[in-house]
């Protein structure tokens, strides 16, 4: 339960943590900083899965050995890659809530 909570959080700070600083190099480059985390929230959330998950190699791998008949290590890691979806959308969700950019 341990790895599924850090797994979900790694991946929401990657998305919030990545646009934050993202959008201070957009106004340090004169550019509008709202936008830029806006769109940096949406191009972040891939990467705070493949970021929370510590690679895909690894979780193909596990995959992998459902076809030898072992579903523990499938089921734990295809709830490790549902926790990191979950938050990487959930920091998605966070940015376009507090900036609230209208198109």
């Amino acid at each position: 339960m341990g790895q599924v909570i850090l797994t979900l959080f790694v991946a929401y700070g990657i998305v919030i943590g990545g646009a934050i600083v993202g959008g201070l190099g957009a106004f340090l480059s004169e550019k509008a900083p709202l936008v830029a985390i806006d769109e940096l929230a949406d191009q972040l959330k891939i990467w705070g899965l493949v970021g929370a998950l510590g690679g895909t190699f690894d979780s193909f791998l596990q995959i992998e050995k459902i076809f030898v008949g072992n579903f523990s290590p499938v089921l734990k890691q295809l709830i490790l890659i549902l926790a990191a979806f979950v938050g990487a959308h959930a920091g998605t969700i966070t940015i376009h809530w507090l900036i609230q950019v209208r198109s």
